[in-house]
Parts: structure tokens; C-alpha cells; sequence
């Protein structure tokens, strides 16, 4: 047993654990983010908030892509029969992180509108975790990018919906 094996484990762990962490931080963010908007403009304290949600989103993004890249040089290493890069799936992941960071650069610098922005962070966060538990196959690259492209218009038209609904009832109150 080669001791690339255990090394092999802890990033296919901290893999897991960096993905759930950006799928619960996006998930939360989203939440605090309607929660604050109900009064109509978000104080100081829930920007605060939300900014430290985004570093733990960066942290994630980032830890996600250096062990997706350190996993395939130790699976390679180790002579695993499993080349991660060979296949449609750590493709099709690796695309979706650089959707995520694209995204988060032309949101930070406001070259897209918020909507867009948070619909492509949340279904590319919860694309990577149903990935990583197996929910979301990728077998064919044009169908899975198809299938993200349509869940983030769906995503943003329901987002847009909670956002006219929490708009809506803090103006009647």
C-alpha cells in the first residue's frame, strides 16, 4: 500500500468537506440575504454578515479547486487505474468552478446583475455537492451543461419570485 493512498483519502475528504461548506454557505447567504432584505435595505451588521459568508465562499471555491488539482497528481502518482482527468465528470466540475469564479469576479466588479450572480453561485454549489454524492451523473458533458444552464433559469425565476414576494410584504407593513 502506497502512502499516497491515505494522502489519496484526506483530499477526496477535504474535497467533500470544502464542497459542503460552499453549498451550506451559499444556501445561508441566500437565506440571510432575504432575511435582510424584508425592511428593505440591509443594515450594517447583516452586510457584515453576509461578507463573511462570501470569504467562506472563496475559502471553499479555492480549496475546491486546489484539491480537485492535487487529487489528479496523487491518484496519477499513486498509479490509481482511476485518472480523474480522463473522464466527463471532473470536467464538467472543473467548468463549474470557473463558472463560479467568472461569476464571482463579474459580480464583485458589477458587470452582472445580483440575480445572475446568485443563481449560478447556488445551483453551481449544489451541482458540486449532488456531484460529489453521486445525485447529479455526469456521463455526457453537452447534457449536464444543458441541464445546469436550465436549472439556474429556473432557480432565478423562483429567486425573483421570493424576492417580489419579501419585497411586496415589507412595503404593506
Amino acid at each position: 500500500m502506497s502512502v499516497l493512498v491515505p494522502i489519496a483519502v484526506a483530499l477526496f475528504v477535504a474535497h467533500m468537506l470544502a464542497t459542503f461548506l460552499g453549498a451550506s454557505s451559499i444556501t445561508f447567504a441566500e437565506w440571510q440575504y432575504f432575511h435582510a432584505i424584508v425592511d428593505g435595505r440591509i443594515e450594517a451588521g447583516e452586510r457584515a454578515h453576509l461578507v463573511t459568508l462570501f470569504f467562506s465562499l472563496r475559502f471553499a471555491l479555492i480549496m475546491v479547486l486546489l484539491v480537485n488539482i492535487l487529487l489528479g497528481f496523487v491518484l496519477a502518482a499513486a498509479g490509481s487505474s482511476f485518472v480523474p482527468g480522463l473522464t466527463t465528470a471532473y470536467w464538467f466540475e472543473m467548468g463549474i468552478i470557473l463558472v463560479l469564479i467568472t461569476t464571482s469576479w463579474l459580480r464583485f466588479h458589477g458587470r452582472i446583475p445580483f440575480w445572475a450572480g446568485s443563481s449560478i453561485a447556488f445551483v453551481g454549489w449544489w451541482y458540486l455537492a449532488g456531484m460529489d454524492l453521486g445525485f447529479v451523473p455526469v456521463t455526457d458533458f453537452a447534457a449536464a451543461a444543458l441541464g445546469f444552464a436550465v436549472s439556474v433559469i429556473v432557480l432565478a425565476a423562483l429567486f425573483g419570485y421570493v424576492r417580489f414576494l419579501v419585497r411586496s410584504s415589507s412595503l404593506r407593513a
